[in-house]
């Protein structure tokens, strides 16, 4: 088995991963590598091909990819080491990770460990919510992906379940994917994101607003042909064949899990300083693995304040 040493691990190679191991290698920490389970760097922008991501960092609009490729770029003219396609599995001692890759079995020790993996959406399974599973269903980052990293078909009427930031970067990939969104619905009183997002998508995508609702079932067998939600205490039926359950975030933990780490009972969270180090000495946690979830380019800002 190969072993190696660094003086900084980075798991995860989303913007605050990246641009974290930037600063870093500017301070004069030179030995540095980057680890990344998927086969191209960059996190979630990499495949939100709509703007607003840059503005708090950059002092720029830019679109998801070419934000995402700002940091990649950067980190290859750096000479950083970044491993793709390469998975952080298990912990080999206090300060060394198991990784697995097409090269084979790696034990990687590193003064510092940054965990940087992130969270992700919760799935319709975990949500409780009951029928069959029938093709149709996805959260934001798979219809994302299936839209613009596959150029997948998706269908031609949609409910989004949800209502925060990410559910209208799923509103806008369903257009570019000449899906008409039919409804969205919100568990709330109101909606989560600000309500003039909520104003101008009505107005401009014609879709109706559920709040106070719920989804109870999912209609269809193959495909999705629609839901049913309790919407004020009365059950009503929307014809559809795609929905997409957004936000409702749970941090991708399970390295911090295995790290016996001390964790938040509330988010799930590794449970941090004021300088981002977890409950073991020279381990730290930085970007949306600490919820609440935050937008990119504060998960950059955030792990500014990182510190050895």
């Amino acid at each position: 088995m190969k072993r190696s040493e660094y003086d900084v691990l980075i798991v995860g190679a989303g913007p605050s991963g990246l641009a974290l191991a930037l600063r870093l290698h500017k301070q004069g920490i030179k030995k540095i590598r980057v680890l990344e389970r998927e086969s191209v760097a960059g996190g979630i922008p990499r495949h939100s091909f709509h703007t607003g991501y840059g503005l708090r960092d950059l002092h720029r609009l830019m679109s998801g990819p070419k934000y995402s490729q700002y940091y990649v770029s950067r980190i290859h003219d750096a000479g950083i080491e970044l491993s793709t396609n390469t998975t952080a599995f298990d912990w080999a001692g206090d300060h060394t990770l198991a990784l697995t890759s097409s090269q084979g079995l790696e034990e990687v020790t590193a003064q510092k460990i940054i965990l940087a993996t992130g969270a992700r959406e919760r799935p319709r399974t975990a949500r409780l919510v009951p029928g069959a599973r029938p093709r149709g269903i996805f959260t934001t980052g798979s219809l994302q992906q299936s839209v613009y990293l596959n150029s997948q078909t998706i269908g031609s009427r949609a409910v989004i379940v949800g209502t925060d930031h990410v559910s209208y970067s799923a509103l806008i990939t369903l257009s570019h994917a000449d899906v008409k969104t039919v409804a969205m619905i919100e568990s709330g009183p109101k909606i989560k994101s600000f309500p003039p997002i909520s104003i101008a998508t009505k107005l401009l995508y014609g879709y109706k607003l559920f709040t106070r609702s719920d989804v109870i079932d999912i209609k269809g067998t193959d495909k999705v042909e629609g839901v049913v939600i309790r919407h004020n205490g009365i059950e009503k039926s929307i014809p559809c064949d795609t929905v997409v359950f957004t936000a409702d975030w749970i941090p991708d933990n399970e390295l911090a899990r295995k790290g016996n780490l001390i964790m938040d009972q509330v988010t799930k969270s590794p449970i941090v300083n004021a300088h981002y180090e977890t409950s073991r000495s020279g381990v730290f946690a930085v970007g949306n693995l600490l919820l609440p979830i935050k937008a990119a380019d504060q998960c950059v800002l955030d792990s500014n304040r990182l510190k050895f």
